[in-house]
């Protein structure tokens, strides 16, 4: 085999980005688009050492779990992966995925349940973020194409709700009718860098605009375009970022319009959701998520709660209208701040927050509290290594872990099976339908 030669493939697997994976002899194939079960014509367009990379020609005998996507840039924008795989394969396909990542990387027996499906399949999404970009004389706003840069101009993502595409389609006329320059990230000169959307279960809209600067031209024309040509945008606040990094917010937000945040419902409870604060991207499943999380814990009225990396304290505060006590570590003081003020909002006074880093505050809280259930909802690269040996060292009953990266918690839960914590199953919950990505929960209890 050599590069540019046409070969014919069986697919067999699909990869953790989406990809059909077949086998010419021993070389794994990697093709986007190609689905397992499928026999496919594909040009390789990349030879490595263990493996090929094949660009999909034809499909010369296609699978009964193929669908066509609903949008129509699916293939190019880096975005959504699995849109022309059926639901109910998707499904399957994360189970399989979460139950090879533990028994790969955790080298752990642990049954893996069927995902929890959303309740919606597309305008899932509470959030987005629109890189922007000048090509030649066109404003392109979209995502980035995968493994990029590079924009795909996007007129109306589907898993995001349909208010978000009129909102864009309004904020295009005023960037181009006002030029307002457009941030060039490899000079770091221009001024608007991103576009980030926030919509609650009410339709309101918090829009936010990230510049390569302090403050934007035409402000006046901008509110009052929203203001009465679109009045569900209640909040307009330009976030501050001028280093130059790939992070799409800066540290300073200014409102300019409306207020710094809305309100969003999640259980019953109101939260209050600024540019900053971290929030389920699927609102409706969260609340399918938690109740899982709680139900697998058993928790109940005599439990005292630790919940680390506890954000704007979401799960905090669901969490104390069932216990007796719950206390929420979180780095980001902003997100403390957040969280105690949502405690204030919902009049829950069993809840107490701390703003620092999780391995620091650990060992007092634990000497200090008499702690029954912990819960860790970490970032992507999971816990630390000396976290998870103090949670053991502690002796503490039961360990709820949610998890966005099988990976790292299979990594995470292979080292609380070295210490004496053992979980019976993993209930996989699908927060992100039409891609890879899939949450999890586990509870862990402490072996005798």
């Amino acid at each position: 085999m050599k590069k540019n030669d046409f070969i014919e493939l069986t697919i067999d697997d699909l990869g953790t980005d989406g990809q059909g994976i077949g086998h010419a002899g021993e070389l794994a194939v990697f093709v986007d688009g190609a689905l397992p079960g499928e026999t496919v014509r594909a040009k390789v367009i990349a030879l490595k050492k263990n493996y090929a990379v094949g660009k999909l020609d034809e499909i010369l005998a296609s699978s009964p779990m193929r669908v066509n996507p609903r949008c129509r840039v699916f293939g190019k924008c880096g975005g959504c992966t699995l849109q022309h795989l059926s639901y109910a394969a998707q499904l399957q396909f994360k189970q399989s995925y979460v139950q090879g990542c533990i028994q790969r990387i955790g080298k752990l027996d642990i049954p893996v349940n069927f995902p929890l499906p959303a309740r919606h399949e597309y305008r899932y999404r509470n959030k987005a973020a629109f890189p922007v970009q000048q090509n030649g004389g066109q404003v392109e706003v979209g995502f980035y194409a995968a493994h990029s840069h590079r924009i795909v101009d996007v007129d109306d993502c589907k898993i995001e709700p349909s208010n978000i595409k009129i909102v864009m389609s309004q904020l295009r006329v005023w960037i181009v009718k006002n030029q307002i320059p457009i941030y060039d990230e490899k000079t770091h000169t221009g001024l608007l860098r991103h576009i980030v959307l926030r919509e609650n279960k009410a339709g309101e809209i918090m829009l936010v605009l990230c510049i390569n600067g302090e403050d934007i031209p035409s402000r006046s024309h901008l509110i009052m375009l929203f203001e009465f040509v679109l009045p569900q945008v209640k909040s307009i606040v330009l976030n501050c970022n001028t280093k130059q990094t790939n992070a799409i917010l800066g540290e300073r937000s200014i409102c300019i319009y409306g207020k710094d945040h809305l309100f969003e419902t999640i259980g019953g409870l109101e939260f209050k959701i600024g540019p900053q604060t971290f929030l389920q991207v699927n609102s409706a499943q969260t609340e399918a998520l938690y109740n899982t999380l709680f139900r697998m814990l058993g928790l109940g009225p005599a439990d005292s709660v630790l919940d680390l990396y506890c954000g704007a304290g979401t799960i905090s505060l669901a969490a104390a209208q069932r216990v007796k006590k719950v206390v929420g570590i979180e780095i980001v003081k902003e997100a403390v701040d957040d969280a105690k003020f949502n405690a204030t909002l919902n009049g829950i006074g069993n809840a107490e927050f701390f703003a620092g880093d999780t391995a620091a505050l650990l060992p007092s809280v634990l000497e200090r509290e008499c702690i029954s259930a912990v819960i860790v909802d970490p970032p992507r690269k999971g816990l630390d290594e000396s976290v998870v040996r103090m949670l053991a060292s502690s002796g503490v009953p039961k360990i709820g872990y949610v998890s966005c990266n099988p990976s790292t918690m299979a990594r995470d839960l292979a080292l609380f099976a070295e210490l004496g914590y053992n979980a019976g199953m993993i209930q996989p919950v699908d927060m992100f339908p039409q891609t890879t990505h899939v949450e999890c929960v586990a509870s862990l209890t402490k072996t005798e």
